[in-house]
């Protein structure tokens, strides 16, 4: 199942965009073991987490204003890189027949992140951040981090996201606040 479902996405994403996936899927592997988390459900939801990624943005805004308008505003709507994560979870559950809610979620919230979202979305949410093809200022750091401890590895990865989005004038999705102010309040 596991070789079918990267063949899909293969023929789905760029060729860099697989590489990065198959990077994802092996960091939460890693992660799985580490924190206790089932293996196998972690690998399909690294492995389908960009499924959409790249399907047209109007496509994308389609599917997420028919299927999520109760979760996401207009204003989410126009940060487009969001979007994949949600239609993403409607490809792994309408397409692939995924029904475990917890890789469901881990696929939806990965780019955002949900408080409260268990800790295979957690993981997912981390991996696609610090795989081991990324690389940004700070990486090394948000990797040691998320060594010591899971949690406290996410919210030095927010931290650095807010400077960054502060820095170029982006914006920070509320989910991700939310889960930060949340796991801040955990440990």
């Amino acid at each position: 199942m596991l070789d079918k479902l990267r063949e899909e996405v293969k023929k789905r994403v760029k060729k860099k965009r697989y590489i990065h996936t198959l990077g994802v899927e092996e960091k939460a592997v890693e992660l799985a073991q580490k924190y206790g988390v089932d293996e196998t459900k972690c690998r399909i939801a690294s492995i389908l987490h960009d499924v959409a990624k790249q399907m047209e943005v109007s496509e994308l805004e389609k599917i997420c204003k028919e299927n999520f308008s109760d979760e996401l505003t207009e204003e989410d709507i126009k940060i487009t890189e969001i979007l994949h994560g949600f239609v993403g979870y409607i490809i792994a559950r309408d397409e692939f027949k995924i029904e475990d809610e917890s890789i469901l979620n881990g696929i939806k919230y990965h780019t955002i992140g949900k408080e409260g979202l268990d800790t295979l979305g957690r993981i997912i949410y981390i991996a696609d951040a610090i795989e081991k093809n990324r690389d940004y200022p700070g990486v090394e750091k948000i990797r040691e981090e998320v060594e010591k401890d899971l949690d406290k590895g996410i919210i030095f990865e927010i931290d650095r996201k807010i400077k960054y989005l502060s820095s170029v004038g982006g914006k920070i999705h509320r989910n991700t606040l939310a889960m930060r102010n949340w796991l801040a309040k955990s440990n």
